[in-house]
């Protein structure tokens, strides 16, 4: 599982590294940042909406820049993800449960710098390596392992990015991560919490400081 995720960073970041060889003489321009913020998530396909799941999230990222108006940027970030139902006390549901899934996300981020000084926003791609997966019934007995259905070990999903400066060495940033595939084979048999097909997403919110 490792080595396979291991071979899709080397052929992303290769594939980039080329491209951007090839682009303009001008020497890259490194920076370094370190995010720390929360996360909202939800699960598409587990017959439950809206991003009821909270979770924590940090890690680094490594900008390389060659102009003012454009830059790329690869970060190892731990996000939790999952979904979680709420309760619906107006109507008489008490009743709870949630996914808590624990990923190393890395993405590869296309920058644009329309205003260098004030803002920014990216897309790219997201590798994800799954960590580790949980449950909670609606008993609320705690989290548990999940065995009604099997998880991928690596999650590829699209991201987009928008930021601003907030000071000189502090950022605020916002990410959207999708899944572009399925993050879970279907069950042979029908899984309550399991519907067609099942994909992150996940909004993250993010204070940055540029070291």
């Amino acid at each position: 599982m490792r080595r396979s995720f291991g071979l899709l960073m080397l052929g992303i970041v290769g594939s980039h590294a080329f491209v951007l060889g090839q682009a303009e003489a001008r020497p890259i321009e490194f920076s370094a940042k370190i995010a720390l913020g929360f996360s909202t998530t939800q699960v598409q396909g587990d017959q439950i909406s809206g991003f009821n799941q909270f979770g924590g999230t940090f890690g680094a990222t490594l900008n390389m820049q060659r102009t003012s108006s454009r830059s790329s940027e690869l970060g190892i970030i731990w996000t939790q993800k999952g979904s979680r139902k709420p309760p619906d006390t107006k109507n008489g549901d008490y009743t709870t449960w949630q996914y808590r899934f624990t990923y190393i996300d890395v993405p590869l981020v296309r920058l644009w710098h329309p205003a260098a000084d004030t803002w920014w926003f990216g897309l790219g791609l997201q590798p994800s390596l799954l960590l580790g997966k949980g449950q909670e019934d609606f008993y609320g007995n705690g989290l548990s392992d999940i065995s009604s259905f099997v998880l991928n070990p690596i999650d590829l999903g699209a991201v987009g990015v928008i930021g601003i400066h907030a000071s000189d060495r502090v950022d605020v940033e916002v990410r959207l991560a999708q899944s572009l595939l399925p993050i879970s084979p279907r069950p042979e048999q029908t899984v309550p919490g399991w519907n067609n097909y099942m994909m992150n997403m996940a909004i993250q919110w993010m204070a940055v400081w540029r070291l």
